[in-house]
C-alpha cells in the first residue's frame, strides 16, 4: 500500500481539534500553532499532489522507423605503387606517371568526367635493408574517383587487368558508396519515426481511457546507417559506406 499524505494531513487535524478543546488554559499562541502546523500540512499535501499530477499527466513513448535505400554515388580511393633500385627512381616517376596518365585516359572513354577524377602528386619513400642500407624506392601516387556511374566504377574496379599488365602494385582500392540526399532522408526518417510514436501513445492512451495532450519534449537518437539486416548500433550512430544498398534507422523519444 503506498503512502498517502492526506490521511497524516486528517489524523493530526483531528488531534489537534481534540488537543483546542480539551485545553483547559487557552493561550493566544495556541491558535498560531494550530494555524502554523494546518499551513504546513496544507503545503505539503499540495506539493504531493501537485507532483503526483505532474507525473501521470505525462507519457513517455519511443518511435522507431528504418528504410532501406540505394547509394547513388561512389568514391573510389586507388593508390599505385611502383617500385625501383637505388639508381631507378627517376624511371619509376616517370614510369608511374605514364601510367596514372592511361589509367586516366581510361577512365574518360568509359565515360567517367573529368571533373570526378582527382589525381593527388607522387610520394617516394627508401626501402632498406636488414643492415639499415637503402636498396631502392617506392613510388606512390593516390587517385579519387567520385562519380555517380556507379556500375562503370565497379566494372573498371573489379578487373585488375589494367594493373596487372603494367605490374602496378595497388596498395590500396577501396569503393565507398555514399548517398548526396541523405539530408533529405534524415528528415523523412526523424518525421516517420515521429508519427510512430504518436501511434503508439495514441493505442497506449486508447487501451487506458485517457486523452493524448500536448507534445511537452521530443529527442531524435543518433541514425543507424548499415548494410541491410545488421544488428550493428552504436550510441554515435554508424555510417558504413562499404554496401552499395544499406538500411538507416532512427528513434524519437
Amino acid at each position: 500500500m503506498s503512502f498517502n499524505p492526506l490521511w497524516l494531513a486528517l489524523i493530526v487535524v483531528v488531534l489537534m481539534i481534540i488537543w483546542e478543546i480539551a485545553g483547559k488554559h487557552k493561550s493566544p499562541q495556541r491558535g498560531w500553532i494550530i494555524a502554523g502546523v494546518c499551513f504546513i500540512l496544507g503545503m505539503a499535501v499540495f506539493g504531493y499532489f501537485f507532483q503526483q499530477s505532474r507525473q501521470s499527466s505525462s507519457l513517455h513513448v519511443v518511435g522507431y522507423a528504418s528504410k532501406t535505400f540505394e547509394s547513388d554515388m561512389v568514391k573510389w580511393t586507388l593508390a599505385m605503387q611502383k617500385n625501383s633500385d637505388l639508381g631507378g627512381l627517376m624511371n619509376a616517376y616517370t614510369t608511374l606517371n605514364k601510367d596514372v596518365n592511361e589509367f586516366k585516359n581510361l577512365l574518360l572513354a568509359k565515360g567517367i568526367a573529368e571533373k570526378d577524377i582527382d589525381i593527388q602528386p607522387p610520394t617516394s619513400s627508401p626501402v632498406y635493408d636488414n643492415s639499415g642500407n637503402i636498396t631502392g624506392y617506392n613510388v606512390n601516387q593516390t587517385l579519387y574517383i567520385l562519380s555517380k556511374d556507379i556500375p562503370t566504377v565497379e566494372s573498371i574496379a573489379l578487373d585488375p587487368q589494367f594493373f596487372a599488365q603494367r605490374s602496378i602494385i595497388l596498395m590500396q582500392s577501396n569503393l565507398d558508396y555514399l548517398y548526396s540526399k541523405l539530408p533529405d532522408l534524415k528528415k523523412e526518417m526523424i518525421g516517420a519515426a515521429t508519427e510512430d510514436a504518436y501511434a503508439r501513445a495514441k493505442e497506449i492512451s486508447s487501451a487506458s481511457k485517457t486523452h493524448l495532450g500536448k507534445l511537452i519534449y521530443a529527442r531524435t537518437g543518433v541514425f543507424q546507417i548499415t548494410e541491410p539486416y545488421s544488428t550493428e548500433v552504436s550510441d554515435y550512430g554508424f555510417y558504413r559506406t562499404n554496401t552499395r544498398t544499406k538500411s538507416i534507422s532512427v528513434t524519437v523519444t
